[in-house]
């Protein structure tokens, strides 16, 4: 087994962490104990010193048997960790009575990191309201915790905002080589690493869903010089980055046990070649491709209080785009319970049609996907059988949400009316001009569509094209300077031929903002396009991205 540093802690981490969220089951659904008992103790006879479980998970059990699981003398060979569960905690006292009970159910007097669950913004709010970092350092001092950290699902700006607050001993983030553009970010990484803070990388593969490629991403790994199984690229993809302390899996199986921990013993840091960097990019243009609706099989959203199985309603509309048989999706889909009577024998495990929209669930979904509304498309696709490219638009994937710092541009403008501008041109003189700048973020360009009441009266608008930068001296003539203030943004990723953007604009601004419970779009805000390395005029696996700026309702 390999080890890294955990952050400023004193103690060195296996590379592989067992997560223990996604246990093996009966075929009742129960938890198959004797053989999650068998698997965490061989991860540990083979180096594995990493064990991470939490409060909700399994229906509470999960702590139950990894308390079980740590007897005879494993409980001193790991470090253990566990989770406040944020959504229980309601007072400052909730606090020692929860970290009590979990204490009681894994058969410990203390663990050695204690985390706050999925901090957000609403929950960070609320450890301060509560003065939750004083319990944990109460915790800290009377010999029940160790360390002190927290799980993460929001964005960089929220991110970087909790780190700041308090000295951390490590943060847990989502982070994939498809994810890793969202949520905390690379930049967040590497950010909380600079700091001493130990990173907890969490859905390295995506759920499983990286551990089980369509043909066309077969194709390509069968085609790399080194063969590796999909979920080794996976995992070699976070392990290569020098900044990541441990990575957690959540393994729901016996080889995937040993497969992980033969992946752990091969892993390093930088050593993935650029060729191979390559395939993982292109690798993950395709997963984006694949990905309809960007469910990780987490469950936080379960139990419904309709009795609707969220994760596998998304998980047999996702199927759709990697199986040729269609009718088996809709047959497993008609499977489902439709009825409260069918309910009564297959709880908790309804199709899409059971959904109320009662908005409980979104709440819960680290991904922020508006459930209630893909709940129905999917029905209207699995049920009613229209096809899924008239129910869900194949070429956008997304929105993901990013708050972007205040940031410069330099470059040059348009005003006028959009049907007479040709943007072709404006991008032509910005190249000319381009290379008389130093200084220039050259990874990305934009393009800036910018209004105020006076031209949109006149039905004008600015379009600036340009290059972030962060200093300056003399602008050259014919370019001008623009700052971006701070703003939170909803991120639309087109997918494929640029045919398809005035149809991705149609759907954000007709669909989208238009339908959406609890964002509306920034008036006189800027939106722009994001044009980098993956961007192609001719190919069929371009992406681009669309910044727009959202505000709560």
């Amino acid at each position: 087994m390999k080890y890294r540093k955990m952050g400023s802690l004193d103690w060195e981490v296996s590379a592989l962490g067992f997560g223990a969220m996604r246990m093996p089951l009966n075929s009742d659904s129960s938890v198959n104990e004797e053989e999650v008992i068998k698997m965490i103790r061989y991860a540990i006879d083979n180096g594995v010193n990493y064990i991470d479980t939490a409060f909700p998970y399994h229906n509470e059990l999960s702590e139950v048997i990894v308390g079980k699981a740590l007897q005879d003398g494993y409980r001193e060979k790991i470090k253990l960790v566990t989770k406040l569960p944020m959504g229980r905690v309601t007072k400052t006292e909730d606090f020692d009575r929860l970290l009590n009970i979990q204490l009681k159910k894994l058969q410990t007097d203390y663990v050695d990191i204690y985390i706050f669950h999925g901090l957000s913004k609403p929950t960070f709010e609320l450890v301060k309201k509560l003065d939750l970092i004083k319990k944990m350092e109460e915790a800290k001092s009377n010999g029940k915790i160790k360390g002190i950290g927290f799980s993460f699902h929001d964005s960089y700006v929220v991110f970087k905002e909790i780190i700041d607050y308090y000295n951390w001993d490590m943060a847990q983030i989502q982070w994939n080589f498809v994810d890793h553009n969202t949520q905390a970010t690379t930049k967040g990484l590497e950010y909380a690493a600079s700091k001493g803070i130990a990173v907890v990388v969490m859905e390295p593969i995506k759920g499983g869903k990286l551990a089980n490629p369509s043909k066309e991403i077969e194709e390509i790994i069968e085609s790399a010089p080194n063969k590796r199984t999909p979920a080794d690229w996976a995992l070699q993809y976070v392990w290569n980055h020098p900044d990541v302390s441990v990575v957690l899996s959540g393994m729901s199986t016996f080889d995937q046990v040993k497969e992980n921990i033969e992946s752990a013993n091969t892993s390093g840091i930088n050593k993935l070649t650029q060729e191979e960097l390559k395939i993982i990019s292109d690798m993950a243009i395709r997963y984006r491709k694949k990905s309809v609706i960007p469910c990780t099989f987490c469950e936080y959203c379960q139990p419904c209080p309709s009795g609707v199985n969220i994760p596998q309603n998304f998980r047999l509309l996702n199927g759709l785009l990697w199986v040729e048989n269609k009718g088996e999706q809709i047959a497993k889909y008609g499977s489902l319970a439709k009825s409260e009577e069918e309910l009564k024998t297959m709880e908790d495990n309804g199709n899409a049609s059971l959904c109320v929209k009662c908005g409980e669930c979104i709440e819960k979904c680290p991904q922020m996907i508006d459930i209630p509304n893909e709940l129905e498309k999917v029905h209207k696709v699995l049920d009613e059988e229209q096809e899924i490219s008239s129910v869900f638009n194949l070429f956008i994937r997304g929105p993901a949400y990013v708050d972007k710092e205040k940031f410069q541009i330099i470059g040059v403008e348009n005003i006028g009316k959009p049907e007479t501008r040709n943007q072709g041109t404006v991008w032509a003189k910005f190249q000319a001009l381009a290379s008389q700048v130093p200084n220039k973020d050259q990874s990305h360009g934009l393009g800036i569509y910018m209004t105020t009441q006076e031209l949109m009266e006149k039905g004008e608008n600015r379009y600036i094209v340009g290059n972030e930068i962060s200093q300056i001296d003399d602008v050259p003539e014919g370019m001008i300077i623009e700052t971006i203030p701070s703003q939170k943004y909803a991120v639309f990723t087109l997918i494929g031929s640029l045919r398809n953007i005035q149809k991705t604009h149609r759907y954000i601004n007709e669909d989208w903002l238009l339908n959406n419970p609890r964002y509306e779009r920034v008036p006189f805000g800027a939106e722009f396009e994001w044009y980098d390395a993956r961007f192609s005029m001719v190919s069929e696996d371009s992406e681009l991205d669309l910044y727009i700026p959202i505000q709560e309702k």
